[in-house]
């Protein structure tokens, strides 16, 4: 019995053996089983690759429609500085301004824009505090190398000229008062029209680039308030977006922004008012300001060096409402509202908002 029970036992250890080690077994075939192969690694990583590729664009479009909307913003800031100039000193700011230095050529005095004027109210007053006005060459000429302003333009950006959705160079290159560069803006003061009801506009007058119109709000060297503008504050643009660039035929990429080379606060070498009898067009450049003559993102620089089209180089006239923005760009209006304005309107009506006394009818836009 003794013996029995001895095999007995035996056998049943070994049968004990046996189920651990097919349990083992069946457990290392488990863990073998949840294993990925390399079919299925791949098979992942492809759709992986597909829902990156399928959400990619809709991350971009957000993305630009964030930077979209940021640009708005800034109009409406600097629809907002605008009216608060208004409010003491009963008009809008001189769109380019003349200076007169003495001792200074009158082509080297380059004056201000209107973007220096709104410098305390877009967070600048400190700057503007300590501006010198009397400035050699004008309060924005960094091409003086006497300037006592390029120590605070020099490398200068202020965030609310610039629209986040453009590529283009922020600073110039770099100029004897401001040798880290001067700010370059991507908005413009509208100064009228080269047209009027379809015809010559009589506002205008022929400069050394192009045509100047003292027709809209922001002019050369007289300030406009907003009981001139008779034609109504929403149906009247006062600034617009100058975000991308224009092209060659040969494709060449050419910045046709109204602040380019020179930046964004300089004003005008001329000293009259076009369309009053005071503005003689000889060597007369201004920049910051603009005359519309072309449709709403016209990138058609081929033509771009002849002085007649107003385009440039250097300075221009004419330089064209265009944006970064798909199928249109952002304008302020003389309320200080912003309106996204197709690159299709009529032109008759991109006229008649640029013009503030016209009397038409503008229609939908």
């Amino acid at each position: 019995m003794h013996r029995d029970g001895s095999n007995s036992v035996i056998s049943s250890d070994h049968r004990s053996n046996s189920i651990r080690c097919r349990s083992l077994g069946n457990k290392s075939s488990a863990t073998r089983r949840r294993g990925f192969t390399l079919v299925e690694l791949l098979v992942v990583i492809a759709i992986i690759g597909i829902l990156v590729a399928l959400l990619m664009p809709a991350v971009q479009s957000a993305r630009e429609a964030a930077r979209r909307a940021q640009c708005v913003n800034h109009l409406k800031q600097i629809g907002l500085a605008l009216h608060n100039y208004h409010d003491p000193w009963r008009s809008f700011p001189i769109g380019a301004m003349h200076s007169v230095t003495a001792g200074t050529a009158r082509r080297n005095d380059l004056g201000q824009s209107f973007l220096v004027a709104l410098l305390p109210g877009v967070e600048q007053g400190n700057l503007y505090a300590q501006i010198d006005e009397n400035a050699p060459g004008g309060v924005g000429n960094m091409d003086n190398p006497g300037n006592p302003n390029g120590q605070l333009f020099d490398g200068l950006r202020v965030p609310v000229y610039i629209c986040p959705s453009s590529t283009m160079d922020e600073l110039t290159d770099n100029k004897q008062a401001a040798p880290s560069g001067v700010l370059m803006t991507n908005y413009v003061g509208i100064s009228g029209a080269a047209r009027q009801n379809g015809r010559a506009n009589p506002k205008s007058e022929p400069t050394y680039k192009g045509i100047m119109s003292s027709s809209g709000v922001l002019i050369p060297n007289d300030s406009i308030s907003i009981s001139d503008i008779k034609d109504g504050s929403t149906n009247t643009m006062m600034v617009a977006e100058q975000s991308q660039f224009s092209r060659t035929r040969d494709g060449r990429l050419v910045d046709l922004r109204s602040s380019n080379s020179h930046g964004a606060w300089v004003g005008t070498t001329g000293p009259g008012i076009p369309g009053d009898g005071t503005w003689f067009c000889t060597n007369y450049q201004t920049w910051n300001i603009t005359t519309v003559r072309y449709p709403v993102n016209f990138r058609d620089a081929t033509s771009y060096a002849a002085p007649a089209m107003g385009l440039g180089p250097q300075d221009g006239s004419n330089r064209p409402i265009q944006s970064t923005h798909t199928g249109g760009a952002n304008i302020l209006l003389a309320d200080g509202s912003v309106r996204f304005l197709q690159e299709g309107v009529d032109f008759l009506i991109l006229t008649n908002l640029a013009n503030r006394d016209d009397g038409n009818e503008l229609g939908q836009f």
